[in-house]
């Protein structure tokens, strides 16, 4: 009797950990349709703003900083929200 009762522990933990491992999955995979969705007008906007203050006119080079604050931007919002979501 022992085992059928740690089997079915072992079972009920699995399922519990499976489904929150597939919860997981799809919030990062709608995270990334939504990111890409959004990618095009987050660039062009970066890039407006970046000609604007830099007053460049290079196309590469204006890309090279529109990445660079996004990507400051990006992390930015990555470790405020770390802090706010500690366990």
């Amino acid at each position: 009797m022992p085992l059928f009762k740690k089997l079915l522990k072992a079972k009920r933990s699995f399922r519990k950990e499976f489904k929150r491992e597939i919860k997981y999955a799809l919030t990062a995979g709608v995270g990334f349709l939504v990111a890409y969705a959004w990618r095009d007008a987050v660039l062009e906007v970066s890039k407006t703003f970046v000609r604007e203050f830099t007053e460049t006119t290079k196309t590469a080079l204006t890309s090279v900083y529109a990445a660079f604050l996004i990507t400051l931007l990006g992390v930015i919002i990555i470790l405020f929200s770390s802090k706010m979501l500690r366990d």
